[in-house]
């Protein structure tokens, strides 16, 4: 941008951030010392310092870390403003999460299933068809994802990281249950700070096949199945008529399949891609990824047959 300054005619040119002077005499040019400053944090230091407003707590400096509101109290500030609430006792806040998602998982004499749909929503509004909602933590470990995408994958792949490390330092895998409560501490000591997570961890150990749930505010539960999302209500109620743990296999990933189907049927905030997992000694199967629209008229078909019998 090139100023033209009428009272001297002096030339100045502000360039992100840069500035530049030409005097009359053009042996006079000179150039500010803050373009040593180019692609250094100091550039960025700087442009936070003219925003934030007088009285404001300093940015962050450590390299990594996410910068604090610039407020006077920034732990106030996200609770009041972008607390993940149920219902209505959001209302008041400026930013409102208005989430939709179906998990599940459960276990059987046969290992344990976890079925996802794939649809990522902020309302109304559908951002995307094809998000992959189960995180592979290691191949005998899964997490599964609802509340806010950034969260969850965040947090889950960190988990694998110090899932990793405590294998490198003892020589041995972790438990489900040791890594389900890895994450439920670092929960807790975010609790407060606006995080939206409900998620399962599930896994084999040397105990067997373990299903635990975990959510922002460090709770972790242990269970035979569970179910997360705006449509989990529709989905337990299948689980809850036909789950059982003798079931095979097959019953066992077509049951995992029809509570997904259900879900996203009824609840608008869910749909997308049904992936599935099957979960045994040998670690984590990908099963299948199937349209829940092609399973719409599978499931159709059979209903009209079961009618007309």
């Amino acid at each position: 941008i090139f100023y033209l300054d009428k009272p001297s005619p002096c030339l100045f040119i502000h360039f992100i951030g840069l500035n530049f002077s030409f005097n009359n005499n053009m042996n006079d040019f000179v150039i500010g010392s803050d373009i040593l400053d180019i692609g250094s944090r100091k550039v960025d230091l700087r442009k936070r310092n003219q925003i934030a407003p007088a009285g404001s707590p300093p940015f962050l400096e450590i390299p990594n870390e996410l910068p604090v509101p610039p407020v006077n109290n920034p732990a106030e500030f996200v609770r009041s403003n972008f607390s993940s609430a149920c219902g209505n006792s959001d209302s008041k806040q400026e930013v409102k999460f208005a989430k939709g998602t179906t998990t599940l998982a459960f276990k059987f004499n046969g290992g344990i299933i976890v079925s996802v749909d794939s649809r990522s929503t902020m309302g109304a509004y559908i951002a995307s068809g094809t998000v992959k909602k189960v995180i592979e933590i290691n191949p005998f470990l899964l997490g599964t994802m609802a509340g806010g995408a950034a969260d969850c994958s965040f947090w889950e792949r960190n988990l694998g990281t110090q899932c990793r490390l405590y294998e490198l330092r003892n020589g041995r895998r972790i438990s489900v249950a040791s890594a389900a409560q890895l994450l439920a501490n670092t929960m807790a000591s975010y609790r407060g700070y606006g995080l939206s997570m409900g998620t399962m961890i599930t896994g084999w150990d040397e105990t067997g096949p373990q299903l635990y749930y975990v959510d922002d505010d460090g709770t972790r539960l242990k269970g035979r199945y569970f179910s997360v999302g705006s449509g989990s209500t529709y989905a337990y109620g299948i689980l809850d008529t036909h789950y059982r743990p003798d079931l095979t296999v097959e019953e066992a990933v077509d049951l995992g399949k029809r509570a997904i189907y259900h879900a996203t049927h009824r609840d608008a905030y869910s749909g997308g891609i049904n992936n599935l997992y099957h979960v045994t000694a040998e670690g984590w199967k990908f099963i299948h990824a199937i349209d829940v629209n092609d399973m719409h008229y599978q499931f159709e078909e059979e209903r009209q047959n079961s009618m007309q019998e």
